[in-house]
């Protein structure tokens, strides 16, 4: 099998902490399928992509875009239109799981437990009563939003408006959710097959990060884990590349899933990266892993597209 040139999608050149991310992920990736053999294009999405992709010559494409940029769906459209394969589900899925209010209702319908919250839109005021049933303390995040951005944590419900003007800078829309106190849990998937599970850390009176991979949890805690992160996967439509579900682990051994971020960072240092390693799984073989789907389908499409500008020369 013939090796590929792959594009690696990225954002544009940004000072800006979740753009600087993704570049770090697209340099490994394209590093990594380099390594293999292949040849690797960064490329940057900005309003020229489309002409990019048609004079770039790639045969698919991987996407380093974590949050909002990625998660819209419109990038993954626009790689189907022009017939490129690319890892990772697809961008119905993607959107849906970025949608912190449409993906916890399909969650709950499929009995999987998800913080109650609130949503608010532009001009609408949070009602005192759903105020009082949600609880205190709470945290206020956009309904889209990645990397923390717009997130504050209230303990009464003074200061609701402003943390609500603060969110309404990333997203047009907000949600109230009640805080949950326990472990943080992120598991992460391949496809459908759980990776393993790393606990995140927050010492008090720092802003470090500390992982603990894998989480020190019981085996009959551990496989309940990894079975509500399958299951919230399934019941979003992904289960296709890499997935990372972000869960709490409350002390008296309630779960409650937060989100399902369907574009996770994929940078060597990164928390998929880092359970993969802790799972036997090197880098380089987890980019492998990734984009082995593509080899199959990504010579095919090459050689048809070939037959069909020969046909319209």
């Amino acid at each position: 099998m013939r090796p590929l040139t792959f594009g690696v999608l990225t954002s544009a050149a940004s000072d800006s902490h979740p753009t600087a991310v993704d570049q770090r992920s697209a340099q490994d990736l394209a590093t990594a399928l380099g390594r293999q053999g292949h040849h690797a294009l960064i490329l940057r999405v900005d309003e020229d992509l489309d002409l990019t992709l048609r004079h770039s010559g790639v045969d698919a494409c991987v996407l380093a875009l974590h949050g909002r940029r990625g998660s819209r769906g419109d990038i993954q459209a626009l790689l189907e239109l022009r017939g490129l394969p690319f890892a990772g589900p697809s961008g119905t899925a993607a959107a849906l799981a970025f949608d912190k209010v449409r993906s916890r209702q399909l969650m709950a319908y499929h009995n999987l437990p998800v913080p109650a919250a609130v949503a608010l839109g532009p001009g609408r005021r949070a009602d005192e009563r759903a105020l009082e049933l949600l609880g205190w303390p709470c945290v206020v995040k956009p309904r889209r939003g990645a990397h923390g951005e717009g997130i504050s944590r209230l303990e009464s419900v003074q200061g609701v408006r402003t943390a609500i003007e603060h969110a309404l800078d990333v997203d047009h829309e907000v949600i109230l959710e009640r805080a949950a106190e326990g472990r943080e849990l992120q598991v992460v998937l391949l496809d459908d097959r759980v990776l393993g599970v790393a606990e995140v850390r927050r010492p008090l009176g720092t802003e470090v990060l500390e992982m603990c991979c894998p989480a020190p949890l019981p085996r009959g805690r551990r496989d309940g884990v990894e079975n509500l992160a399958r299951q919230a996967v399934r019941a979003l439509g992904l289960g296709v590349g890499l997935t990372r579900v972000d869960m709490i682990l409350h002390p008296r051994n309630n779960e409650l899933i937060l989100e399902v971020e369907p574009l996770p960072p994929l940078h060597r240092d990164g928390v998929v990266s880092r359970v993969a390693r802790a799972a036997g799984l090197d880098y380089d073989a987890l980019v492998g892993r990734l984009v082995d789907p593509l080899l199959l389908h990504a010579p095919r499409w090459a050689a048809s597209s070939g037959a069909s500008a020969s046909m319209l020369q």
